[in-house]
């Protein structure tokens, strides 16, 4: 069913908000699963959207192009929390798991998990897992989730969160090795 403002030639700012806004806080909120967080971006969509609805050309439907400027403010939100979230000590710690030639250095060998396929259906072990990824950089949980929980492909989810290929893999990479060192901590250790 069409929407009767996508019909009109004239919208105002006003329209736009009463028209779109529960369907834009919807989608933030699917994407960055907080609502504080999902009504700041929805309502810097709407400050954009209301400075360039002079340049809107047609071309799309209103709320089309309401979703695209909310998913680059969602893709904006997310390098700035990786940004705030990779110490330089996160850093240096991944980094000094290898020797200079690349191998793993002995205090730093990860552990081997026996039997996955019983892991996954321990109740216990899923609820640490879960934590362990909740746990990671806001950006770093939500590929996880993306790429392993709510399996999307890698090309998807660089055009969801606006990032290169290079960069989804080296999220995917520090992750494991996060997820590796929680795991041990927090699995491991208690059983």
């Amino acid at each position: 069913m069409t929407n009767s403002i996508e019909t009109s030639t004239i919208i105002t700012a006003t329209d736009l908000v009463n028209n779109f806004a529960d369907d834009l806080f919807r989608f933030a909120l699917s994407k960055t699963k907080n609502k504080e967080v999902s009504e700041d971006l929805v309502q810097d969509t709407f400050i954009v959207a209301v400075t360039k609805l002079h340049t809107f050309r047609g071309e799309s439907t209103h709320k089309t192009w309401l979703i695209s400027i909310l998913r680059n403010k969602i893709a904006d939100y997310y390098r700035k929390k990786t940004k705030e979230n990779i110490s330089d000590k996160e850093m240096d710690d991944q980094t000094l798991s290898f020797s200079a030639s690349g191998s793993w250095n002995k205090e730093n060998v990860p552990f081997v998990f026996e039997d996955t396929e019983q892991l996954l259906d321990n109740p216990k072990f899923t609820s640490v897992f879960y934590e362990c990824i909740d746990g990671l950089p806001e950006l770093w949980s939500a590929v996880i989730k993306m790429k392993y929980v709510n399996p999307i492909k890698s090309k998807e989810i660089c055009k969801e969160l606006n990032i290169s290929d290079t960069n989804l893999w080296q999220i995917v990479h520090r992750s494991k090795l996060k997820l590796k060192d929680c795991l041990g901590t927090n699995w491991i250790k208690q059983n």
